[in-house]
């Protein structure tokens, strides 16, 4: 069963920011440009770190987070030696107006 709170349900909102946070941070130029978003999203580590609907404004809260290919730690030979393997994650938090389904905000979770 989807859960849905107003026009979109929360699969829908998650769906739409994940599209947006492809196009945005995902690798531009050359043959990177046409990837299809799921490839984006794998090679950047994208996932949901939750979700909230604001009922008053109705609009989705998706905080999201990611680490960019110069953000991961085996992008760099050198990065076992740091004694850390962990990657520098951006956690980041997408609204999405729930009528239209348009991004409103993109900035850093709160």
């Amino acid at each position: 069963m989807r859960a849905k709170v107003g026009t979109m349900d929360v699969r829908e909102a998650v769906k739409a920011a994940a599209h947006y946070v492809a196009e945005l941070e995902g690798p531009t130029g050359g043959e990177r440009e046409d990837a299809p978003d799921e490839q984006i999203l794998r090679d950047i580590r994208f996932a949901v770190e939750g979700t909230r609907y604001d009922e008053q404004n109705k609009r989705w809260s998706i905080d999201v987070g990611f680490a960019r290919p110069w953000d991961q730690a085996t992008s760099s030979p050198l990065a076992g030696l740091a004694g850390s393997m962990k990657d520098n994650r951006a956690f980041k938090t997408v609204t999405i107006d729930d009528a239209t389904g348009k991004v409103l905000d993109y900035g850093a979770s709160r």
